[in-house]
């Protein structure tokens, strides 16, 4: 059994269901949030959908579900209908803090990873481009754009000591060297990957990364290390705080 449920995001708007799926059962259930309730059952047997993971937009209400074994599928938040399925597109969506922009990572390929870049729009997911690295990717992290109102993307290596740098409006990507070697992804745990990479925040300046033996503190402005913390072994979490003062 999987539970997908709506993350934070940066737009005021909020969903008020969450959605659970069962093995081996082509559809889901979808939970009210507020009295944890089933309110209704969508049937998804006819795309083939197998449920793996789920991302929910702000914008336009959309829901967007990748199936075990057929592509990327869309519903409308507000009545679950299918808004578009599209079997070829393979890997795991993951959307931007303003729900503007859905980036798929398909690790399937033999030759590398494929990052599939698509817009939010009032009629669905529009393709903008894709890119094809050699890096196998452990993690993203979405970070505020010096050039746009939007974001960028940053992506940690399993087996490298560098960070992508991915312009999501132009495409153009860049590389960070000398970031050192994650551990080894028989030491990550639950299913997590062995080199989480973490911004911290609309309004912050920085990024962390672990490595094998330390942590890296990454300055996203300029693309350069801010500073390496060493002594720790095998760190497998970040967290970032926000205090308040008044």
């Amino acid at each position: 059994m999987n539970l997908f449920m709506p993350a934070i995001q940066d737009m005021s708007g909020a969903f008020n269901y969450g959605y659970v799926s069962h093995a081996g059962q082509q559809g889901l259930y979808k939970l009210d949030l507020a009295n944890m309730r089933y309110v209704k059952t969508v049937d998804l047997s006819n795309y083939s959908c197998l449920p793996k993971s789920a991302q929910f937009s702000s914008l336009y209400g959309l829901v967007i579900i990748e199936c075990e074994s057929s592509g990327q599928l869309v519903l409308d938040g507000l009545t679950d209908a299918v808004v578009s399925h599209k079997f070829s597109l393979t890997g795991k969506p993951m959307l931007s803090p303003d729900s503007r922009t859905l980036l798929t990572l398909d690790n399937q390929s033999r030759h590398g990873v494929t990052l599939v870049v698509q817009h939010v729009s009032d009629g669905g997911l529009k393709f903008v481009f894709d890119v094809k690295t050699t890096l196998n990717i452990s993690s993203i992290a979405f970070y505020p754009s010096q050039t746009t109102h939007g974001y960028d993307l940053y992506a940690s290596s399993t087996d490298k000591e560098d960070i992508l740098f991915l312009n999501l409006l132009t495409g153009k990507v860049e590389m960070m060297t000398g970031v050192g070697r994650a551990m080894q992804p028989s030491l990550a745990q639950w299913e997590n990957p062995n080199r989480p990479i973490a911004a911290s925040g609309i309004f912050g300046h920085y990024m962390v990364t672990p490595a094998n033996e330390a942590l890296f503190v990454i300055n996203g402005e300029t693309r350069t290390v801010n500073c390496e913390i060493g002594g720790l072994v095998h760190p497998r979490a970040i967290v970032w705080v926000t205090m308040q003062l008044q």
